[in-house]
């Protein structure tokens, strides 16, 4: 005998009455259940059995078992069970709207497997395998074609067939575990998608209310999840974008058709303008180090000077092509921390850059490290000067 519970006939039936047939503590099974079982993607219905919490329902060995908190029930007891409508509803929407989105990424992105589904609190996932890269535009593209048959208020239909009827059919997505030999039930909404499915439905695609796709992530090579909400969790997120945009609207003091044109504009200003700053901040290194402190030593010569910038970059290549090939290269940089950047020309062999830097972590703490030709540190416990006169007196 097939499986094949109540709640597949009558989805929207959320009070019924029964008897119960077994029990164990917190486990009761009923004669007849219309509480779906967390199943397929699916999760398990809440609701109350005679006014008792429903704390789980799962399928064990082809039985509903409800778990349910403590309760005096005994077995022929009859029962009244309340399923919890809205959850019902929000669940039946959420899955039929998965396989409208399912059925969108046939379209967009050509040859796709399924690969996983879940429903949770406020948002779903779907998981496609498909080798196509799904960028924003082919994400839009989901969304639209899902909204567009949503409108269009398609019928949802099911039936059972044998596993072997779809094993070989291309149109019938189906997780690949269902044991051979099966009877399994399709859902089918109209001329759009087709797949194996032991959740709740609805009867037409215009129920759905709204898709909305709120993102994707690359699970494993081949496999793309995509997350989408959809009815009144989506409208309240299109809403809270639309409250956001204008808002940037009103600070612009544009309109949203030339949002786009006024964020090119201003992101041109700020490419120019962080162009301007870099061209200003290397001036400014250039006047810091115009005058360095010089100091004659047995085999070279050490210059070393103080400076305040964020361009570490720009330092770094004076420190390790500025210096001279008979140069020791100290630049102290004061920011937050003191930081430190050391160039040792190609001719001082007596000098290590790298020993200098360990030698002045162990004195004031912080770290670093390097070559003996370039090295550099921070961290350190100092003032300026109490640096500048330990690198001099390391170095000479």
């Amino acid at each position: 005998m097939i499986y094949q519970p109540p709640f597949w006939q009558e989805p929207k039936k959320t009070k019924f009455e029964s008897v119960v047939k077994e029990i164990d503590g917190e486990k009761v099974i009923l004669e007849e259940t219309y509480f779906h079982p967390e199943e397929g993607g699916q999760p398990a219905d809440k609701g109350t059995i005679n006014g008792y919490q429903l704390k789980d329902v799962q399928k064990v060995d082809g039985t509903i078992v409800h778990w349910v908190e403590e309760n005096d029930l005994e077995v022929g007891d009859p029962v009244e069970g309340l399923i919890d409508e809205e959850f019902r509803y929000y669940c039946m929407r959420a899955h039929t709207g998965a396989h409208l989105v399912y059925g969108a990424g046939r379209k967009v992105m050509g040859e796709v497997s399924y690969a996983g589904f879940d429903i949770g609190e406020t948002k779903a996932r779907i998981d496609f395998e498909t080798d196509v890269h799904v960028d924003n535009k082919k994400l839009l593209k989901l969304e639209e074609l899902s909204n567009r048959v949503i409108l269009e208020n398609r019928p949802v239909r099911w039936k059972v067939l044998d596993r072997d009827e779809i094993e070989t059919s291309d149109e019938i997505a189906f997780a690949k575990e269902i044991p051979e030999g099966e009877k399994v039930r399709i859902i089918e909404v109209e001329d759009w998608d087709k797949g194996v499915c032991s959740g709740t439905h609805l009867e037409n695609t215009i129920e759905v209310g709204r898709i909305r796709i709120e993102g994707k992530k690359k699970l494993q090579e081949g496999v793309t999840r995509v997350l989408f909400s959809i009815a009144e969790e989506a409208l309240d997120r299109d809403y809270k974008d639309k409250r956001s945009i204008l808002r940037v609207t009103e600070s612009l003091e544009t309109s949203i058709d030339d949002l786009p044109k006024k964020i090119r504009s201003l992101h041109r200003r700020l490419e120019d303008m962080e162009e301007k700053v870099e061209e200003l901040e290397s001036e400014k290194i250039e006047q810091q180090m115009e005058n360095f402190d010089k100091y004659q030593c047995e085999d070279f010569n050490l210059l070393i000077q103080t400076v305040s910038t964020e361009d570490t970059e720009t330092l770094s290549h004076k420190a390790k092509d500025g210096v001279g090939s008979d140069e020791v290269m100290v630049i102290i940089n004061e920011r937050e921390t003191l930081s430190v950047i050391i160039g040792v020309g190609e001719d001082v062999d007596v000098v290590s850059a790298n020993n200098i830097i360990q030698s002045a972590s162990q004195e004031f703490g912080g770290g670093g490290g390097g070559t003996d030709h370039f090295a550099q540190g921070g961290g350190f416990s100092a003032d300026t000067h109490e640096l500048r006169q330990s690198f001099i007196g390391l170095i000479k």
